[in-house]
């Protein structure tokens, strides 16, 4: 049993290594927008879900003939005008176009790309099943070339230091390398060699940078990324040689790096950032910061549960950005950007070389209000915990809003437009409007802000529509001595109706006004309250069987009294609608109201209807112990 326990869990720590490395495959070429073949696609999907190396093999090298089989016509036609215009190779490249040469003749760029992926993420399997080297120096990094592009290019494997010749005869050389889009270059051709050695030494120096904490391995390692990315020792295929060597000397001191977290954007600014000028390494701070990202499990973690959540337009479009990991204790200014289930993608008031810098927080790191706050538009200044305060919100099972108290003009405002309240209000205006001549006076006296402010508004409004209504404003028509036209009259006769319709408005503003502060102070007391998690004892308890939870409960007075605490306080905090939601699983709009993750709001339903059948249990176990007593009388 113990032995097939553990046969299960080598499985799946198998396949989650496949994950990794499928994802990585993948994302390497991503980021240098080569998009992979669906077919070869699907033969890595069939990898990570468990069939053998062989079959994988075997799988590609079929895949990889038809492939190539596809793009013949198209291949042959771009020949055709090929040797129309030039019959000479020279150099890298083939005349007339920007495509490097290949052992397949292809002469089209993206098809060159997708070939070429083909070829590389089939070795980057391959490699990670070889057993890692004894040093890691220039050498392995120019094997690791050699095996991801040997067949796709003659010169793979070697270094843009010495000219190459190729099969047909033509010679190649590069003396300089700029980077693409910008005005900085790589190491000049003839330095390459020293600058290798020099790696070469550090690696050795420093036991290639084994038995360090993953702090300190991912300061040198970030360094010496920055390093081999300025040396540029290959015509082409550099970032994915880099990572593959990285992720290998990653491995061989402990650690995991997973590149698939960084964006196209991100990785292009690091590099940028990090250039050799003027004889000396720019900033790394960025390249520190990504390595700290693609290294720390925790922050792998939450942005690969980010990334999943993205619809393919969504992630395509996320390689334009620049998306990083917060810092621990670190003060941001954050703006609302977009959310997921379970996280919060934010702006923040920081950037790369005026190229805006985003970050994803998980949603459980804020109170529900910053949540609102951040979603209405407002900034947010924000702290991000560190790993103890961490703890104590995961001890929280719903945590408290703020809540301001209401305001006079939100008062106001809420029985302004109450819709009881602006039928009678239509009422008062209709009559108003039979007994003045102009409303600007009556409206001002009578607005709602009057009424609330003066507790003996009513009394004294009404004594004088009623005995001086003049006193309020010009009553509508006229009267010339004792001569009254008709809408005098009309006005006269509809002050008391008036006076009546004021009374009513006056009553039910007042009524409108209790109810709001009344439903207010009930929101506040659940706002403000906090639920805990349960204790792991009450948990454990969850889960037992109906017979061995009766036990536990009868023999336990501080557990049923926990329970009964712990009901109590999610009725209380939730609102009505909240718990419909709760009782019927409608996670989704839980979360929104609330302002948590759908995965917390989740948690909360499965632990309340745990509880409420536990309650039912006691109060089965209660009844029969009445009973007991009963019979014994």
């Amino acid at each position: 049993m113990e032995r097939s326990k553990d046969q299960a869990s080598l499985m799946v720590a198998e396949l989650q290594r496949r994950r990794w490395i499928i994802d990585s495959a993948i994302h390497t070429h991503t980021i240098e927008r080569i998009a992979l073949h669906p077919n070869t696609l699907l033969i890595l999907e069939k990898y990570a879900e468990g069939s053998s190396l062989n079959e994988f093999n075997i799988l590609m090298d079929t895949a990889i003939q038809m492939i190539l089989q596809e793009m013949g016509n198209m291949e042959v036609e771009m020949k055709k005008l090929l040797s129309a215009s030039s019959s000479s190779y020279d150099n890298y490249i083939y005349p007339a176009t920007q495509v490097l040469k290949n052992k397949h003749g292809i002469i089209d760029s993206d098809n060159l790309s997708m070939v070429s992926g083909h070829h590389a993420v089939k070795a980057i399997v391959n490699l990670h099943h070889e057993p890692l080297p004894k040093r890691f120096n220039s050498s392995y990094l120019i094997y690791i070339h050699k095996r991801l592009f040997e067949n796709t290019f003659e010169w793979a494997g070697n270094s843009r230091n010495f000219p190459f010749t190729f099969k047909d005869g033509t010679t190649a050389s590069v003396h300089t390398m700029r980077k693409v889009n910008s005005d900085d270059y790589f190491l000049e051709s003839k330095k390459i060699p020293q600058y290798l050695d020099n790696m070469d030494k550090t690696l050795a120096e420093q036991n290639d940078f084994q038995g360090l904490s993953r702090q300190a391995f991912i300061n040198k390692a970030a360094s010496m990324f920055a390093l081999i990315n300025y040396i540029h020792p290959f015509r082409d295929g550099n970032g994915r040689t880099q990572r593959m060597f990285f992720e290998r000397l990653a491995e061989a001191a402990g650690h995991q790096l997973d590149f698939s977290i960084v964006t196209e954007e991100r990785m292009r600014i690091c590099s940028i950032l990090s250039m050799v000028r003027s004889g000396v390494m720019d900033d790394i701070s960025a390249m520190k910061h990504m390595f700290e990202d693609i290294s720390n499990p925790e922050k792998v973690s939450i942005m690969k549960e980010f990334i999943s959540s993205m619809s393919k337009l969504e992630y395509k479009n996320a390689q334009k950005m620049i998306i990083v990991m917060p810092k621990r204790g670190y003060n941001y200014l954050s703006f609302y950007e977009r959310e997921t289930a379970e996280h919060l993608l934010l702006k923040v008031d920081l950037n790369y070389i005026s190229k805006s810098l985003y970050m994803v927080f998980k949603k459980d790191y804020f109170l529900p209000n910053e949540v609102k706050e951040l979603k209405s538009g407002c900034p947010l200044s924000f702290k991000v915990p560190m790993s103890k305060d961490i703890k104590n919100l995961e001890n929280i099972l719903i945590p408290k809003e703020a809540v301001a108290s209401l305001t006079s003009d939100q008062l106001i405002e809420k029985i302004t437009s109450h819709p009881a309240v602006q039928l009678k209000r239509q009422q008062v205006d209709m009559y108003a409007k039979y007994v003045y001549k102009n409303l600007k006076d009556f409206n001002e006296k009578i607005s709602v802000k009057n009424i609330i402010e003066d507790k003996n508004f009513q009394e004294i409004f009404i004594k004088k529509i009623v005995n001086c209504p003049k006193s309020i404003s010009e009553l509508a028509g006229k009267k010339i001595l004792w001569l009254k036209t008709s809408k005098y009259k009309t006005a006269e006769q509809n002050v008391e109706a008036l006076a009546q319709k004021v009374y009513d408005y006056v009553d039910l503003v007042k009524e409108v006004e209790n109810e709001i502060v009344r439903e207010n102070l009930i929101k506040e007391k659940c706002l403000t309250t906090v639920v805990e998690m349960p204790s792991k004892t009450l948990q454990d308890i969850f889960n037992l069987s109906k017979d061995m939870q009766k036990e536990t409960l009868s023999f336990s007075p501080s557990l049923q009294e926990e329970l009964n605490i712990f009901i109590k306080a999610v009725n209380q905090r939730l609102m009505p609608l909240e718990h419909k939601w709760l009782r019927d699983g409608n996670y989704d709009l839980l979360a929104e109201s609330i302002g948590i993750s759908q995965s917390k709001a989740k948690q909360i339903r499965e632990l309340f209807m745990q509880g409420k059948n536990l309650q039912n249990l006691l109060k089965e176990i209660k009844r029969d112990h009445s009973e007991v007593i009963n019979m014994a009388v």
